[in-house]
């Protein structure tokens, strides 16, 4: 994409006379125009839902392949609507395997496209780059700058009719909620989730991810009840939208279990567990490298844990107070 600043000189001065007269009229201080070249041919994305719809469901070698093709085949400097969605699909991805060093390089690279259309990038193209970098930090722990960019991105999108809209607020309720601050939380959340609800534009995916934050607020602030029907209500829409072996049904399946194990039904969230386990060992043997769910991978291996530590003492209970070391480590 080739920006061309072009200086219009408004009311040129005349030079009359001699050399060293000047003119008695102010020149105008210049304006910088920039004028974007069309782009012949804009890469292909008549699939992108679909695109991100597999992606959503786990299938991240296959489109990483496909964005890959595409991606070599565009241009690296003119406009090109298409290319910069199938990058920040890219990212997405990246992020979601925890994978920051290829998130951050490709990240930069979108930055750079949106910068150079100037003024004729739309607010929507910024608040994405503003909600990548939210999600980069957050992950990195840096939840103040998470905070900062999803701010950035609301105020951007606020009043525009954006179905980002309400996934800028939910970004921003997952920022407030990682620097302890539940309540306003919920209250962003609640704004996010009726956005998203009522949008006409907005991915289901969209709608999942703030459901599933709020079973983690609720738990947060202490309402296990509230947490088991919100997990519910994320467990019937993944399975609805995505089916029954897709990676949101493993990780509503995990948020029932939480839910269930913070109201203090272990065999319930042991049950469930294993089934989402299950899901994800199956979605997992088809990627190459990194957890095709770092967060999924992290709190199954966390839950996992807690019900050992949980059964462990379960299985001490009523065992005389005398017992042997060597006679407790060979049961």
């Amino acid at each position: 994409m080739n920006r061309r600043p072009l200086f219009a000189a408004l009311g040129l001065v005349l030079l009359a006379g001699c050399a060293g007269e000047r003119a008695s009229a102010a020149v105008p201080p210049t304006k910088e125009l920039f004028v974007v070249d069309d782009n012949p041919n804009p890469t292909d994305v008549h699939d992108i839902e679909l695109l991100r719809h597999r992606a959503t469901m786990g299938q991240h070698a296959e489109v990483r392949e496909l964005i890959r093709e595409r991606l070599e085949a565009a241009s690296p400097t003119a406009p090109d609507a298409g290319r910069d969605a199938l990058r920040r699909l890219t990212i997405e991805l990246a992020l979601t395997e925890g994978d920051a060093k290829t998130a951050a390089a490709q990240l930069t690279i979108l930055e750079g496209d949106i910068d150079r259309l100037g003024p004729a990038a739309d607010p929507e193209s910024r608040a994405i780059v503003a909600l990548l970098y939210s999600d980069l930090a957050y992950r990195g722990n840096y939840f103040i700058d998470a905070r900062k960019w999803s701010l950035r991105a609301v105020s951007l999108l606020e009043g525009s009719g954006s179905p980002l809209e309400g996934d800028a607020l939910t970004t921003l309720a997952r920022s407030q909620l990682a620097l302890n601050n539940p309540t306003q939380a919920l209250e962003v959340l609640s704004e996010a989730t009726r956005n998203l609800e009522r949008g006409s534009r907005v991915e289901y995916a969209d709608l999942h991810e703030a459901l599933l934050l709020k079973v983690d607020v609720l738990l947060a602030l202490r309402m296990a009840s509230e947490a088991i029907i919100a997990a519910g209500a994320v467990y019937d829409g993944a399975v609805e939208i995505y089916g029954g072996e897709s990676l949101p049904h493993a990780e509503a399946l995990l948020a029932v279990a939480v839910a269930s194990y913070a109201a203090g039904s272990d065999e319930a969230a042991r049950s469930m567990l294993t089934d989402a386990k299950e899901i994800f060992v199956d979605i997992q043997a088809k990627q190459p490298s990194f957890p095709v769910s770092e967060r999924l991978h992290l709190r199954l291996s966390q839950l996992s844990e807690l019900l050992s530590e949980t059964e462990a003492d379960d299985s001490t209970k009523g065992a005389p107070p005398s017992a042997p070391p060597a006679a407790m480590s060979s049961t």
